[in-house]
């Protein structure tokens, strides 16, 4: 074999390897067996006359010649990446997936509801809303749009400020609110870099947490329980008014600006920008986001 028998599907493999360090990260990533990227990478050894793999019994590492031809892979990956993102912003036709990555309260509250009728109106479009994942990348089109909690800086991306989220301590109707010593709902330790988070850990202490819970309906669950207190938006209270109680505060409560990015390549595409302008309006006929929007 020669080098013209290289299967670009062979470099992808070799490009996840280098990504996670190891062959069996990879087959995670990629949804293989290990067997098979190990079988694929020795193909493209074969072609290529190089060594890309140091096999031993702790495991497989990439060598030298494999680490620099991952990093070129990875360059490769981009530019395929970008012809997609360029295929899918020239499209013309009112259909296709658009991946939508957004919290998981706003995906329950407002975007799923906001988009419920879509797939009635426009059949060709196929949503996929992604609210359990950490924050996904634009340029590598793991999402369409992304509703985020903070002001998108990439240059590629186009945002759009959305509206305000607004937080308000509250507890079960059954929390006596004169207890000494109050005790808090909030996230694990792993989201403590939150400003909502951040604002709870100076009010509650080292110590003053009932429950750290990552799911922010499950910290609602565990208020309306009667567990403790916690720090929710505005817009996840209103339903549930006759079993929770706002607790008073004399200072300031967090606020987040909600913006929604998108990557320039793909704006154009109908399908996401209709779906951009339906998330847009959703927003700005909801006076729960509004700047001038007071209780």
């Amino acid at each position: 074999m020669s080098e013209r028998d290289i299967d670009w599907d062979d470099l992808r493999i070799l490009h996840a390897v280098a990504m996670e360090g190891s062959l069996s990260a990879s087959a995670r990533r990629l949804g293989v067996s290990h067997a098979t990227v190990s079988r694929r990478l020795a193909r493209l050894e074969e072609v290529l006359g190089l060594r890309l793999v140091d096999r031993m019994a702790t495991g497989a590492i990439l060598t030298t010649a494999g680490r620099e031809l991952g990093i070129l892979s990875a360059r490769m990956a981009d530019d395929a990446v970008s012809l997609i993102r360029h295929a899918k912003g020239a499209r013309q036709l009112l259909s296709g997936e658009v991946v939508v990555a957004v919290t998981p309260g706003l995906a329950n509250e407002v975007v799923v509801p906001a988009l419920a009728s879509l797939g009635t109106e426009h059949p060709g479009i196929v949503l996929t809303i992604a609210s359990g994942v950490p924050l996904v990348s634009l340029d590598r089109l793991e999402a369409d749009l992304a509703i985020r909690l903070t002001r998108p800086e990439e240059g590629s991306h186009a945002r759009r400020r959305l509206g305000i989220m607004r937080f308000a301590l509250v507890a079960a109707k059954t929390y006596d609110p004169g207890n000494a010593r109050r005790r808090f709902i909030g996230y694990s330790h792993r989201f403590d870099t939150l400003p909502q988070q951040r604002w709870l850990i100076e009010q509650a202490g080292s110590d003053g947490f009932a429950a750290r819970i990552d799911d922010i309906t499950g910290q609602r669950a565990a208020a309306l329980s009667g567990m403790g207190i916690a720090l929710l938006p505005e817009f996840m209270i209103g339903p549930f008014e006759g079993q929770l109680q706002r607790l008073p505060f004399d200072g300031s409560l967090p606020t987040r600006e909600i913006w929604l990015a998108q990557h320039q390549d793909i704006r154009k595409a109908p399908a996401v920008r209709m779906v951009a302008d339906r998330l847009a309006e959703a927003f700005e006929r909801d006076d729960r986001f509004c700047e001038a929007h007071h209780r």
